[in-house]
């Protein structure tokens, strides 16, 4: 992917300190030396940078650090700081790890520049303590952009998994509602097509009576598949795990089924995905209560199972399960499938029992 111009600030304004290798040109002989080295190592860099002949990368690096360790073993000691160069490109153009070849490399060369320095000339104390803080700060401003760079890319991988399960989310969501209006009104449209073409088939045989029944069930089915519709779409809008059980509460109330809740998770500390998919959830089992059940009683409960795994349990005293097709919940398990749930009858009747769990890590949200 093509990089923006911007990305580069990072790299390239660091490169205004090269003209502190001029301060090491004392006569002709060492500007030969010292110009071209500094041309050559501002051109490895910008090539490093910009991914330019990124089969070389290996060659670059060795430039660098060459010409680093000469400028601090053969012009000034205090062109250790140079070393930053280094570690800019470490963190952020290699992002590699401690013991790469990269690094090693690096090790070698600083330590070597400043134990050559050290050895040749004969260090004061002082000085060396000087040196060896500035070592130490190095190391250390290395370590921390490490970390914080190794935490911004966790944090970018975790918004691109939850970019990728949004969109995963939508497909899903899509397919349902492309089957939930092929199975309600594809059905509606054959009945309805069959029972006209019956009933203009009694008009031509004066069968008025049986003609008008069956303009009666067209009507009724066209009423009643105006109710499904409305119903998809009302499962398109999107409410929170709070507001959906305020509406299950309303649903029951006017259903006349006594509904007992009990909710013990923290509602505001779950992501939308995971919100979304316990909405969907909830819908799902209530309405399955409500339409066939024949239940007076139902028990519904959120909350953690011992392990901390987040379930959601409904009982009620309906008519049940006679037997297991493999069909039961089919619905549910589709939608648990982008946060890895699991959906289980737990009794089949006198009471059916239906537990949900639901991986947390999936859907949680990112601080």
């Amino acid at each position: 992917m093509k990089k923006h111009p911007l990305s580069f600030i990072r790299y390239d304004v660091a490169l205004l300190f090269l003209v502190f290798a001029l301060s090491s040109i004392y006569d002709w002989k060492s500007a030969i030396l010292v110009i071209p080295a500094t041309i050559l190592f501002a051109i490895a860099y910008l090539f490093l940078v910009r991914d330019i002949l990124a089969k070389c990368d290996w060659l670059f690096w060795l430039l660098i650090l060459a010409y680093i360790y000469g400028m601090v073993v053969f012009g000034d000691v205090n062109f250790v700081w140079y070393f930053f160069f280094a570690t800019n490109l470490l963190v952020y153009k290699f992002n590699a790890s401690w013991f790469s070849w990269q690094f090693i490399l690096f090790y070698l060369t600083l330590f070597g520049a400043v134990t050559t320095v050290v050895v040749r000339d004969g260090m004061t104390a002082v000085n060396a303590m000087q040196l060896l803080v500035v070592l130490v700060f190095i190391m250390g401003i290395t370590v921390a952009s490490k970390k914080d760079h190794q935490a911004r890319l966790i944090k970018q991988e975790l918004v691109e998994k939850n970019r990728t399960i949004n969109i995963l989310s939508a497909e899903n969501e899509r397919n349902r509602i492309g089957r939930d209006l092929h199975d309600t009104l594809g059905h509606t449209f054959a009945m309805m097509t069959l029972k006209t073409e019956l009933a203009l088939k009694q008009l031509e045989n004066k069968q008025y009576e049986s003609a008008k029944q069956q303009i009666e069930a067209i009507n009724r089915i066209s009423h009643e598949s105006m109710y499904e519709v409305r119903e998809i779409v009302n499962n398109l809008k999107y409410r929170t795990v709070a507001e959906e059980l305020q509406e299950i509460e309303r649903l029951f109330d006017l259903s006349g089924i006594s509904l007992q809740l009990t909710n013990k998770l923290e509602l505001e500390s779950l992501s939308p995905v995971l919100q979304s998919t316990i909405t969907m959830v909830l819908r799902e089992l209530t309405n399955n209560v409500v339409k066939h059940s024949e239940a007076r009683h139902c028990r519904l409960t959120l909350g953690r199972d011992s392990n901390s795994k987040l379930f959601i349990e409904c009982e009620d005293d309906g008519v049940g399960f006679k037997e297991l097709t493999g069909q039961e919940l089919k619905s549910i398990r589709e939608r648990l499938q982008l946060v890895n749930g699991t959906s289980q009858v737990v009794s089949l009747r006198h009471p059916t029992i239906v537990r949900i769990e639901l991986q947390e890590s999936s859907g949680k949200k990112s601080r």
